[in-house]
């Protein structure tokens, strides 16, 4: 029972997290100091996923900068250029050399998870699944591909963001495995989306089409409101992830050379990068990141707040459920999700 070869989808421009993503490409939004699509590469390492390839269009060369050939998150990542976007499946078939007749798992870049990957293939192989999907129950359905299964989890309806009621609140996790098969269902050289075409084409031809409700965390940060509840969730241990610097009490690390004045206030949880410099009198918590080199002057109050490498703010400025770059706050939001807001 294995499985070696992954595909992220990484292609996207990521409309929905605007204008975060106009300074930086999706899978490079850092949670808790670390690239979002870093963490998803050590979930799948973990798990005996290590031949890697990533789709990539949008700001591509800053991914490929970034990650190298994967090494620093444990797999050997290889990357497809894709002179436009050709949907989830249309990527998949354009790369059917890179997976050499094998089974394989498709993730997307933003779906942040420590599931139990292994546990999920074992059950594909026992099913004798052709696909499989990871399921996970929501609110909001029209986000999402719902799914209705029977009770062995086969899939018997597949509703891809229903705008009006939804046959149920079990949602496609964007988790898949695939036996080489699949790629017959999608035609070369057209854009095609797994969602859209090939899984209802799937429960109408009455293929063994498995949905599965793998244990472990997952969160789709595909939202400003998303990105800033999972920087909480990481340093509040909900899910497995490698938090950068040193924890020098429970719910604080500090990366190296870091300078704190004694009369800064920072409560857990909280990741405070390398060579940072924190003011007197600054307050930080509320699982606040702030990236390495970073100056927070005298007086700063921030909460539920990320600052990304650069980032600027005013001595005495309070901030809370924000993402600042250098030209100051990027993003904004009214609620902070699951974190209870402290302004």
């Amino acid at each position: 029972m294995s499985a070696r070869f992954a595909m992220v989808l990484a292609a996207g421009r990521g409309e929905r997290m605007a204008p975060m993503t106009d300074y930086l490409p999706k899978p490079l939004l850092p949670i808790g100091n670390r690239p979002a699509m870093a963490l998803i590469l050590e979930q799948l390492a973990r798990h005996g996923f290590t031949e890697v390839i990533a789709n990539v269009w949008y700001r591509a060369k800053d991914m490929v900068a970034w990650f190298g050939d994967g090494s620093c998150c444990g797999v050997h990542l290889s990357y497809a250029h894709e002179d436009q976007l050709w949907g989830s499946a249309g990527s998949v078939k354009r790369n059917e050399s890179f997976f050499q007749g094998e089974r394989f798992l498709v993730i997307g870049a933003d779906d942040l998870t420590d599931m139990d990957l292994t546990e999920f293939l074992r059950r594909h192989l026992e099913m004798g699944a052709l696909a499989s999907l990871g399921l996970t129950e929501v609110e909001e359905t029209s986000q999402f591909g719902i799914v209705v299964t029977d009770e062995s989890g086969r899939i018997e309806r597949f509703v891809e963001k229903p705008k009006g009621p939804a046959p149920s609140n079990t949602a496609n996790t964007q988790i898949y495995l695939f036996e080489p098969r699949i790629h017959s269902f999608t035609p070369p050289g057209k854009w095609y989306d797994f969602g859209f075409n090939v899984f209802p084409e799937l429960v109408a031809k009455g293929e063994p089409f498995y949905g599965f409700a793998a244990a472990g965390y997952w969160r789709d940060i595909g939202s400003l409101e998303g990105y800033l509840a999972a920087q909480w969730d990481m340093m509040q241990g909900k899910f497995l992830a490698n938090v950068p610097g040193e924890q020098r009490e429970p719910g604080i690390w500090v990366g190296a050379g870091a300078e704190i004045a004694a009369s800064a206030n920072i409560s857990a949880p909280a990741v405070i990068g390398k060579g940072c410099r924190i003011g007197a009198g600054a307050e930080i918590g509320g699982a606040t990141a702030i990236a390495d080199g970073v100056e927070v002057p005298a007086g700063v109050r921030l909460w539920n707040c990320v600052l990304w490498e650069g980032a600027r703010v005013a001595r005495d400025e309070r901030l809370c459920c924000a993402v600042v770059g250098a030209d100051g706050v990027i993003a904004s939001a009214d609620t902070c999700g699951d974190v209870a807001c402290s302004a």
